[in-house]
């Protein structure tokens, strides 16, 4: 049985006072929304809305988009959804929308992984797809496993030509000590 719905974006920051919000395409999606396309925000904020029509859709340079949505007038509105995820019915993306996102993702097994404070951690042997983003499995030179969520946040650079992906990942994600000191 095949999943109803599809995560396609992230609201990132308001954008102006009129309720524009800044969107960020997931998973390395391709731009998804446009006007008339029925999207529901999750996870579900008290006071703000759960659904709502693109009505308006820009290029804001990069993977940013500006967008409007109906019942977000203002400001106050918009920030209520900054830090939700987009999602969107199946049936009403164009067939194939997540080709793209599976091939950037196996491309990158076999990538060396570098953090910025650690150094190097290992390489991708696996990439593994979760509901809301995609988890990197890494193997250390000691030989184990480390899970590490593949997310815009932490990554800093992608040297395709190297094989390198630089990340900036969160103190404690990946325990890189050698020994244990007292």
């Amino acid at each position: 049985m095949s999943r109803r719905w599809a995560d396609v974006a992230e609201l990132v920051a308001t954008q102006g006072l009129k309720g524009r919000l800044t969107v960020r395409p997931v998973r390395g999606l391709p731009f998804l929304l446009s006007e008339g396309l029925r999207v529901h925000f999750v996870p579900p904020t008290i006071d703000g809305p759960r659904e709502a029509k693109v009505k308006e859709a820009t290029h804001a340079g990069g993977h940013d988009w500006l967008v409007a949505f109906s019942g977000v007038k203002n400001l106050d509105v918009a920030e209520k959804l900054v830090g939700s995820h987009v999602i969107v019915e199946r049936a009403d993306l164009p067939e194939g929308f997540e080709e793209g996102a599976s091939y950037a993702t196996e491309r990158i097994v076999g990538f060396e992984v570098e953090d910025e404070t650690k150094g190097y951690v290992g390489e991708i042997v696996e990439v593994r797809e979760m509901p809301t983003q995609y988890l990197i499995v890494v193997e250390t030179e000691e030989g184990e496993q480390v899970l590490i969520p593949f997310v815009e946040d932490f990554i800093v650079d992608i040297d395709e030509a190297e094989g390198v992906i630089y990340m900036d990942l969160p103190a404690g994600l990946v325990d890189m000590s050698e020994s244990e000191e007292e």
